[in-house]
């Protein structure tokens, strides 16, 4: 069984791997970060790893899970 460790968005260095949950079957990668500005809030950009279409906007402090 592989353990995982709770970090935030904000610690995972940039390409490195992560799961929302710990039992979830897709992983992401940490893309770039977006400063806060007139169209939103701060917020990581996060792409899918099976599919490359698939993006999400995290913001900085939400809590994903890393391999250890």
């Amino acid at each position: 069984m592989d353990n995982f460790k709770a970090v935030t968005v904000s610690a995972v260095k940039k390409g490195g791997y992560f799961r929302r949950k710990p039992t979830a079957a897709g992983q992401y990668i940490r893309n770039h970060y977006n400063r806060k500005d007139q169209f939103g809030p701060a917020n990581f950009s996060c792409t899918g790893v099976e599919d490359t279409n698939k993006e999400i906007f995290l913001k900085p402090a939400a809590v994903v899970y890393v391999e250890v």
